[in-house]
């Protein structure tokens, strides 16, 4: 995994994010730069000055394999790059997930621009990846269609989730679909999401009425509701057996977006235990708009 730790730039020029690097080895059959992938963390309010250097473990592992360059960067208000939670604005009562989101997605550009012009990273072909409050931050930033950036992965996106401590309740849900559609409106970068049925974050509905939203809006959306995973679907990227669960799909997403890309730029081979899967659409797809899908896993595993 070649892990390494770096300081980069924030959308706050006075402010660095601390990161976690991952390398593939060179040795690995693949020359020249390698394409990136930011992977974006929750927030948790309770813990997140002491919350550690993200990780996910498993899910930079699925990248690293397929040869690409991973950084997880910790943004402004989590951990070691401390400071205010500047993405957390307005309250429960009155939120708002448009702006939250586009502060956070202002550290993800920051870093895309960074490392994109890094030697050993490619120039192009970056898939920006989010869990939770990254994954909003993650779509807040498909609306900006960077040209670096060739697709978004959404696992588990929104914001506001346990309102008030209470498990499926969220804050402003009306926002929250107002807010999705804004960034959808501008966005032209294929998007995979998803959402487990027993998610207690954001479930299955408000996941498919944001989904809905998006592709109405004029946004590329591929949704897959996966079945119930463990004592909280909220955890699906976190560990190996949901790599089981997502991980074909989005090799079959990113195959399709590379294919249809025109770009020379290309993911390393596949290792030989992943299998590609046909996902059954759910509904007719525009020529702007992907299919927004349902699907339940066969082979689903539980913690």
């Amino acid at each position: 995994m070649r892990e390494q730790l770096w300081i980069l730039p924030s959308g706050d020029p006075n402010l660095s994010l601390r990161a976690t690097v991952f390398r593939p080895d060179d040795g690995a059959g693949f020359t020249g730069p390698r394409p990136l992938v930011v992977i974006n963390h929750g927030t948790d309010e309770a813990t997140r000055l002491a919350v550690a250097m993200p990780i996910y473990y498993w899910m930079s592992r699925w990248f690293v394999d397929r040869g690409y360059v991973v950084v997880l960067p910790q943004r402004r208000g989590h951990g070691a790059t401390g400071g205010a939670l500047v993405e957390s604005i307005g309250t429960c009562d009155r939120p708002d997930h448009f702006a939250s989101g586009n502060v956070a997605a202002d550290d993800i550009e920051a870093v895309v621009e960074y490392l994109t012009k890094e030697p050993f990273v490619a120039s192009k072909g970056a898939v920006v990846v989010g869990v939770s409050t990254g994954g909003w931050a993650s779509l807040a930033l498909a609306g900006r269609n960077l040209p670096q950036v060739e697709a978004v992965v959404n696992f588990a996106g929104g914001r506001g989730g346990h309102a008030y401590g209470r498990a499926n309740a969220v804050c402003g849900v009306e926002e929250l679909l107002s807010a999705a559609q804004s960034y959808a409106h501008h966005s032209h970068v294929p998007t995979i999401w998803f959402y487990s049925e027993n998610d207690s974050y954001f479930g299955p509905r408000l996941a498919k009425s944001l989904a809905q939203v998006w592709g109405n809006a004029g946004g590329q959306v591929e949704e897959h509701i996966l079945p119930p995973y463990g004592r909280d679907g909220h955890t699906i990227a976190d560990d190996r057996r949901g790599w089981d669960i997502w991980g074909a799909r989005l090799a079959s997403f990113l195959g399709r977006v590379q294919q249809g890309s025109g770009d020379t730029l290309h993911m390393a081979a596949q290792p030989g235990s992943a299998k590609t899967e046909k996902s059954k659409a759910s509904g007719a797809a525009s020529a702007t708009q992907a299919a927004m899908i349902e699907t339940s896993a066969t082979n689903a595993t539980t913690k």
